[in-house]
């Protein structure tokens, strides 16, 4: 007769699976990782767009700017501050992103540290008793 396993979150085809509050554990561990880095994957997006966003509408006032000029020499210095802008912005917003990836990832692995501590105390605890 097949042992029935105590813990619903593990399932049965998973016969190497550990049974009880570790598997839990270790099965609720692995799901806050994958929810912290789609977390980071979403709020990546949510940035890269925003600043698509900005540098389409600076890009759409140049060209405005551009056809309303009556000069060459005006349409040049308009053509040569908007890219000195744009670099700038692209220098600044990779420096955000890395610095948001940086603590990010940080705060993961902060968490799973913590987990793996609780994990290994749980099961000396039982291997103690």
């Amino acid at each position: 007769m097949s042992k029935k396993m105590s813990d619903t979150l593990a399932p049965v085809a998973w016969p190497g699976w550990p049974v009880g509050g570790e598997g839990r554990s270790l099965m609720l561990s692995m799901a806050r990782f994958q929810a912290d880095m789609l977390q980071t994957a979403l709020r990546g997006q949510i940035e890269a767009l925003t600043f698509v966003k900005s540098r389409s509408e600076q890009h759409l006032q140049l060209w405005e700017e551009l056809l309303a000029s009556d000069y060459a020499r005006d349409g040049f210095d308009l053509y040569c501050s908007f890219w000195r802008n744009a670099f700038q912005d692209y220098s600044d917003e990779a420096e955000r992103f890395s610095r948001m990836g940086v603590k990010l990832a940080t705060q993961a692995a902060k968490r799973v540290s913590e987990e793996q501590e609780d994990l290994t105390e749980k099961v000396a605890r039982q291997m103690v008793m």
